[in-house]
């Protein structure tokens, strides 16, 4: 029996079918909640005073050109044209991290998890279909947390690793801002016990 909290679109919906494999069962869909996903603004925090300091930079670089009467030529053409041009990488960085809460809105509204009773599925629609999934057998530990009206989001240890500097890190597979994630918990610790 399929059980879907979110009516997803058709397009969302078709695209995760012809993900199943022959003989699996789909057991539970969700899309997520792109408003849901106010952490990712929590980088404004830092791309905020950067991108204000890199345009402040910008303005006082350019000042040798706006004072050109009262700079001297060398001046005006050597550090009037080199330090303008080594703030812009610096703007450029700045604007790409303000657009990145955006950028993963519109990815969230783009995607549909599953789960099934062999795997959890996430896919991503768009120029380019993205999917990932985890087999039920190589899940590791569940958390998830939870809203008051059931939006919330399920994270599965799927193994650990070390990086360049020889720490150990987690890897996860995440549902991310879907509704009833209670629902979706109880179906994955049942599909485990099987």
């Amino acid at each position: 029996m399929t059980t879907t909290t979110t009516p997803p679109s058709l397009e969302l919906d078709s695209i995760l079918r012809r993900e199943l494999m022959p003989g699996e069962r789909l057991l539970w869909t969700g899309r997520p909640d792109p408003t849901r996903l106010r952490a990712a603004f929590a980088i404004w925090l830092f791309a905020v005073p950067w991108t204000a300091f890199a345009l402040f930079w910008e303005a006082m670089a350019f000042l040798p050109w706006m004072a050109s009467s009262h700079t001297p030529l060398g001046i005006q053409w050597s550090f009037g044209i080199i330090f303008p041009l080594f703030g812009l990488p610096f703007i450029g960085v700045g604007l790409g991290m303000l657009w990145m809460p955006f950028k993963a809105r519109r990815k969230a509204a783009r995607t549909i998890f599953g789960l099934t009773d062999q795997r959890l599925l996430r896919v991503t629609a768009g120029t380019q279909r993205e999917s990932a999934s985890v087999l039920i057998g190589q899940m590791g530990p569940i958390d998830v947390t939870a809203d008051a009206d059931g939006y919330g989001t399920l994270r599965v240890q799927t193994g650990t690793s070390r990086d360049s500097d020889g720490d150990k890190v987690t890897e996860r597979f995440e549902v991310v801002a879907v509704p009833d994630v209670a629902r979706l918990e109880s179906l994955l610790l049942e599909q485990r016990t099987r």
